[in-house]
């Protein structure tokens, strides 16, 4: 009798958590069904870049250790299943679960035409959370002729904190975390499978700074198209890549595909 009164207790104790896409939902977001989840803001436009002390916010479309490609709805702010163009399914890579937690940053428009991309290092992260981060660099990407660069970040919410969120720098991440960097470049140059992306370089804590400025001045009405190539404080500083990077005349050619010859 005392057994079955502990075990219903401690049923009552544990938080109830939907599951969408493989991965439990952040508790400030609400599972519409199996494919959809609500925010209690608009996940792209109901939260701002950066906060007062400097943070970087960062919703969680993909907690690490999943494979279903989740995306924010830019119209109505949900975080939904993406679907296949050919027929409609839902997308999931066929590979590797994802080793970080991938999203985006709000309010902000990088050079593809989405909002920003960033992944946060370490443990998994409820899907639709919406993370404080600080960055500590880019992974310059590119897809289809485009430039796809993601921020990286580590999480500094008391909850959330790791070995990862004491580090400031790339670096520091090569110093502590051996081979990191490599393991990482490996997946995001394979994920979706051959020849489909293609790591440019990195960039170090200033240079992400500097991409996700950019990022948040496009959105605005009066922004510059052509603002990513002038830099009246000079050439951004780069941090090495583990592995050779290809020639930086991708960043041109990307360049022309969004913005076209007026660039």
């Amino acid at each position: 009798m005392m057994m079955m009164c502990t075990a219903a207790c401690w049923r009552d104790e544990v938080p109830r958590r939907a599951i969408v896409g493989g991965a439990p939902v952040a508790p400030s977001a609400r599972a519409l069904d199996g494919d959809t989840i609500a925010g209690r803001d608009h996940l792209s436009r109901g939260y701002p870049a950066r906060n007062p002390d400097g943070s970087v916010n960062a919703v969680v479309e993909i907690p690490s250790g999943t494979t279903a490609k989740f995306e924010v709805d830019d119209e109505d702010g949900r975080l939904r299943w993406a679907r296949k163009r050919e027929d409609g399914s839902r997308r999931e890579i066929d590979y590797l679960p994802y080793p970080v937690n991938y999203g985006m940053v709000p309010n902000t428009l990088a050079l593809d035409g989405d909002t920003l991309d960033i992944f946060v290092l370490g443990r998994g992260i409820e899907r639709a959370h919406v993370a404080a981060t600080k960055v500590i660099g880019v992974l310059e990407m590119a897809h289809d002729g485009v430039r796809d660069d993601k921020l990286v970040a580590v999480a500094i919410e008391p909850a959330l904190r790791n070995g990862f969120s004491e580090l400031d720098e790339l670096d520091q991440l090569d110093q502590r975390y051996p081979a990191t960097r490599v393991i990482l470049e490996l997946w995001f140059s394979h994920y979706w499978g051959k020849d489909a992306t293609h790591v440019v370089g990195w960039g170090n804590a200033a240079t992400a700074r500097a991409v996700l400025d950019e990022a948040i001045a496009r959105l605005k009405p009066h922004a510059g198209a052509c603002t990513a190539q002038r830099d009246p404080a000079g050439p951004r500083p780069r941090a090495a890549s583990p592995f050779a990077a290809p020639a930086r005349s991708l960043m041109l050619r990307a360049l022309h595909a969004v913005f076209g010859s007026a660039c």
